[in-house]
């Protein structure tokens, strides 16, 4: 009898612990979410007082604490830093304009302003500069392009966009000497370029104005405009979904960089407007897209989740989803656009932004240059 109840109380003293486990971690739960959800919901309505006058250029955590966290994925750090101690930063750029950027307050021309809570997110990479696109999380600034020297990693200067476009992807038209950008307006799909002489020899101190755009051109089967990249002499644009797969559109230019336009009734269209060549699809929450020897490269992340960047054989089919991957490297949260150039990846993260550092476990508030080479290498290792 004794040991029956003996039993029944250790029983019921388990029970009862895991219980309490249960609700000390149902607390700690709700607490942090609820905690996300205010956070995000102050930075989207307030900005920090800015305290700079212009643009500044300045890291939010050391190198060091940055160099640890890429510990956590060894693979990656292999990747990022080995072979690169005599690189400026170990290869990397600190985003500018994180605490402030000078822009200006959307409808007041002429004018110029500092914005605090700019949130990068399209990157491209040229032979003399990597830029980095940025939107007012607040709503309140135009967008704006940071213009970074490739080899000495110092911040140029700000090009100031016209409006509020989410910027969520840049693409470099080697040809034609043509920067492009995401944009939507209206509910639809929209690329606009601009002439990398116009960018060139932009200042906004000279007039406050934003920058002269070359095309603005409306896209035809794509329902946004999320990132985008150029490859083999046509614009790709892909679409982000949360939870569905989604598409990649690729569309021509002509021979003077610009995209072909029609104007087709019979495809329900009501204005002239770009049409894909052709579609493939994809795996939701893609953030960004790049080519490399016979492999399409996607970056993926949503909210505060792991990110990852997955490879996927090129085939006829046109199908890059999950289950078709080649492999996957596990990321730092809120990974955005990926450029290939040569055998590196430059890889951004919208982490560092005023908006999510708050609450980002892995903040990453600098251009990472991956060298595919080791990723491959290690791959084959571990395989």
């Amino acid at each position: 009898m004794k040991n029956r109840h003996k039993k029944e109380n250790k029983s019921t003293k388990k029970h009862r612990r895991i219980f309490w486990i249960f609700v000390f971690f149902l607390v700690v739960g709700i607490g942090v979410t609820s905690y996300i959800l205010l956070f995000s919901a102050y930075t989207r309505r307030v900005e920090r007082e800015a305290i700079a006058t212009g643009t500044v250029q300045e890291e939010i955590y050391s190198f060091k604490s940055r160099r640890d966290l890429l510990s956590l994925t060894p693979e990656v750090k292999r990747a990022a830093l080995y072979g690169r101690a005599t690189e400026i930063d170990y290869g990397t750029y600190i985003i500018p304009g994180l605490n402030a950027t000078e822009t200006q307050v959307f409808g007041e021309k002429n004018t110029s302003s500092i914005c605090t809570s700019m949130t990068p997110q399209g990157l491209a990479v040229t032979d003399e500069y990597v830029l980095v696109s940025a939107y007012c999380h607040t709503e309140k600034h135009n967008s704006v392009i940071y213009v970074i020297n490739k080899e000495t990693h110092r911040f140029i200067k700000e090009v100031v966009l016209p409006g509020l476009p989410h910027v969520g992807g840049l693409a470099y038209d080697q040809e034609h000497d043509m920067l492009w950008y995401s944009s939507n307006t209206n509910g639809i799909a929209q690329a606009i370029s601009i002439k990398m002489d116009v960018l060139r020899d932009y200042n906004y101190a000279d007039n406050h104005m934003p920058v002269q755009v070359n095309q603005t051109c409306s896209l035809y089967g794509i329902v946004r405009d999320s990132f985008m990249t150029f490859y083999k002499g046509c614009l790709y644009v892909g679409c982000f979904n949360k939870y569905t797969e989604s598409t990649i559109a690729r569309y021509a230019v002509d021979s003077k960089g610009d995209l072909v336009n029609t104007f087709n009734e019979e495809l329900g269209m009501m204005f002239e407007m770009a049409v894909p060549l052709d579609y493939s699809t994809i795996s939701e929450q893609a953030q960004g897209m790049a080519f490399y020897n016979d492999k399409l490269l996607l970056s993926h992340s949503f909210g505060i989740l792991p990110s990852r960047i997955v490879f996927y054989e090129q085939s006829d089919k046109r199908l890059y989803v999950n289950e078709n991957s080649a492999r996957s490297y596990r990321m730092p949260e809120m990974i955005e656009q990926i450029v290939v150039e040569g055998d590196e990846l430059y890889v951004l993260f919208e982490s560092g932004a005023y908006a999510y550092r708050g609450y980002a476990g892995n903040v990453v508030d600098r251009v990472l240059k991956l060298n595919l080479i080791k990723m491959e290498e290690s791959y084959q290792e571990e395989y």
